[in-house]
C-alpha cells in the first residue's frame, strides 16, 4: 500500500510543480518569484519572466487610433509620425520594423538583468565570513549558472543581429 501511495506521489510532484513560475528582480538586485502574476509587484510585472522559457511574461503593446480625416492611400498629407508607422510596418525578413525592435530590447534588457543579478550575487559573495560554507557555495553556484547564462543570451543577440543584417533591418530597430 506504501509504494502505491509513494509512487502516486512521484507522478503527481512533476504535474503540480509544472506551473508557471514568475521571476524579477527588484532595484536592489534581490531577485523575487511568484506562481501568480497578479503577486508580482505592479512596477515589476513589466519585467517578470517566466522561469522555465526565460520569456517576458508580460508583453505591453501599444495600439495607436488612427486619425481621422486622412485618406487611407493620401502620402502627400501625412505627418513625419504616420510615414514612421508605416516605415516600422514594412517587411524584413517576414518581420516588421517594430517586431525586430522588440525582440532586440527584449533581447537586451534579458543581458542587462542577468549581468545586475551576477553582479548582485558576488557582491554578496564579496564577505564570505557573514554567512555559511553552504550558502556561499550556493552562491557560487548561482553565479557560474548565471554566467553561463549571460553568454547564452549575448550568443542569442548576436544571432538576432546576423539574422537582422541578412534581413537588412535598419539600425534604428536594432536600439544602436
Amino acid at each position: 500500500m506504501r509504494r502505491i501511495f509513494f509512487t502516486l506521489l512521484l507522478v503527481a510532484v512533476p504535474i503540480i510543480c509544472s506551473a508557471e513560475i514568475y521571476k524579477w528582480v527588484d532595484e536592489k538586485g534581490q531577485t523575487g518569484f511568484s506562481d501568480d502574476l497578479g503577486k508580482v509587484p505592479k512596477k515589476f510585472r513589466d519585467k517578470a519572466v517566466t522561469t522555465e522559457q526565460e520569456q517576458q511574461a508580460v508583453e505591453i503593446v501599444e495600439k495607436a487610433a488612427p486619425e481621422k480625416g486622412t485618406k487611407k492611400g493620401d502620402d502627400q498629407s501625412a505627418t513625419a509620425d504616420e510615414k514612421g508607422k508605416s516605415k516600422a510596418k514594412q517587411q524584413y525578413g517576414g518581420k516588421s520594423g517594430d517586431a525586430w525592435k522588440q525582440d532586440f530590447a527584449r533581447q537586451k534588457h534579458e543581458i542587462k538583468s542577468l549581468e545586475e543579478q551576477a553582479v548582485g550575487i558576488k557582491e554578496r559573495m564579496t564577505d564570505g565570513s557573514k554567512m555559511s560554507r553552504g550558502e556561499f557555495l550556493t552562491l557560487q553556484s548561482t553565479a557560474r549558472d548565471l554566467d553561463v547564462r549571460i553568454g547564452k543570451a549575448k550568443q542569442k543577440l548576436e544571432t538576432l543581429n546576423d539574422a537582422a543584417n541578412k534581413a537588412e533591418v535598419p539600425n534604428e530597430y536594432r536600439g544602436q
